[in-house]
């Protein structure tokens, strides 16, 4: 048995303490990598070493595999719990027994028909969520499903006690977000990406993976499956061991890859969607995510999935789409509530919620306030703020801040200078990142656009 650490014991008994006061629901949140599954087990021994029955849905197969390898870490009586995934439950309401509790795992989801149908088949029975993100895209909240929430520490904080790995966010974006647009499902469509990012980038990719993580065991997220598939093939024909796998993969073959992955017989494994909520690889050190999302949830679920503790290890996030802009980093403080959130009009994939400059003398991303650089310490003179930037344009390195949201929204300030078509676009990313006018007519000397 696996004793819980101070705070997942401390989320165990508010959560114990909330459901004694009345609550038919509660939703405990804390971050991916965070070992929400010692708190989910021991939470079901003590249901079970009690006399009770527990009911655990989740929505795929392999979490249902990975609870009942915790569970009996744990030494939860299997006898007494019935794990299935939700599409499951509801045809075998007749066959199982009656559960004492229901505990929902990744319960972002459980706004789902399915789901609300057996909250209302065992209304009387109480139930528990977990979940690392309670967000929904279309601002629709959880308090009915869960009248009261439990929140766990930060990610800053697990960072800093070493129950999350540090980390490097590098952003090295190659997607044109003026291309991206919305698909009835809120995010982001499939032809909209496969425009956005074009179909020249590979090479760039597998040159930015050898600059910043060469040899990092690393995940990485793709918006199709045949994108995905075609970039583990240019890692292949690059000489670094890369395979493709998603849930149309057969379950014995994708068994099999996820094993090889874990025992470092593949370098890159490349997805979509597939490995994001609960896939547990300590050592996986790197993550490389080219699919553009409007999803908090989707990003905050793959930017740390290489984030799991392992001594002296320090993570590499390397996004290629402008995720970042959108919804920050991993440590960026955030703000959860139970009740609707009131939905503001749809946002550009342009947008930028984060004020941030470049330090010229290391190119990482600072606040905008910063007059002096937090990674190499170089003073950031007002005036040359930016006039370095083409050197390297591509690559910039977010330091682990806390942003402040309002910043100018606009497409300029996450465009790269050489990408500028026109001496207006020069100033308009000036204007943007809080640059003096004199950079643009400098950049604009130096690629010969004025006299």
């Amino acid at each position: 048995m696996i004793k819980p650490y101070d705070y997942q014991q401390k989320l165990i008994d508010e959560t114990r303490r909330k459901l004694a006061e009345g609550n038919q629901g509660v939703l405990i949140v804390s971050p991916a990598g965070s070992g929400k599954s010692i708190v989910i087990s021991e939470i079901a021994r003590l249901t079970t070493l009690r006399g009770g029955r527990v009911l655990f849905i989740v929505h795929r197969q392999e979490l249902v595999n990975q609870i009942t390898e915790s569970f009996k870490k744990q030494d939860v009586d299997l006898t007494k719990c019935t794990i299935l995934t939700v599409g499951k439950v509801p045809g075998r309401f007749n066959k199982i027994p009656k559960p004492s509790l229901i505990i929902t795992d990744e319960s972002h989801h459980s706004r789902a028909n399915t789901y609300q149908k057996i909250y209302e088949y065992y209304s009387d029975v109480p139930r528990l969520g977990f979940t690392a993100t309670p967000w929904r895209m279309n601002g629709k909240g959880f308090k009915d499903i869960y009248p009261a929430m439990v929140e766990g520490p930060t990610v800053k904080w697990l960072i800093e006690h070493k129950k999350l790995a540090p980390y490097d966010y590098f952003s090295v974006n190659l997607a044109d977000a003026g291309k991206l647009h919305f698909s009835g499902s809120g995010d982001f469509s499939n032809k909209s990406i496969e425009d956005a990012l074009g179909k020249t980038i590979f090479g760039d990719v597998i040159k930015t993976w050898k600059k910043i993580a060469n040899g990092r065991k690393t995940i990485l997220y793709a918006h199709s499956r045949k994108y995905s598939a075609q970039i583990a093939q240019k890692f292949c024909d690059a000489g670094i061991k890369a395979v493709h796998c998603d849930s149309k993969t057969p379950a014995k073959e994708r068994e099999t890859i996820m094993s090889d992955f874990k025992a470092g017989k593949i370098k890159i494994l490349c997805n979509v969607d597939l490995i994001s909520e609960g896939f547990n690889v300590p050592d996986c050190s790197c993550v490389v995510m080219l699919r553009p999302t409007a999803s908090l949830v989707l990003d905050v679920q793959q930017s740390m999935r290489c984030m799991r503790y392992m001594p002296d290890k320090r993570a590499v996030i390397i996004d290629h789409v402008g995720n970042c802009y959108r919804h920050g980093v991993p440590i960026t403080p955030r703000k959860w509530t139970l009740e609707d959130r009131k939905r503001k009009k749809r946002r550009k994939a342009t947008d930028v919620n984060y004020p941030i400059k470049t330090c010229p003398s290391c190119f990482s991303v600072v606040p905008a306030q910063c007059r002096v650089c937090p990674v190499c310490g170089a003073e950031i003179p007002i005036e040359k703020s930016g006039m370095k930037e083409e050197r390297d344009a591509k690559i910039v390195k977010l330091n682990q801040f806390k942003f402040v949201t309002d910043y100018k929204k606009t497409r300029y300030a996450q465009m790269n200078p050489n990408e500028a078509k026109t001496v207006e676009d020069l100033y308009a990313i000036a204007k943007a990142r809080g640059y003096k006018p004199g950079w643009a007519y400098v950049q604009a000397k130096k690629r010969g656009m004025m006299k």
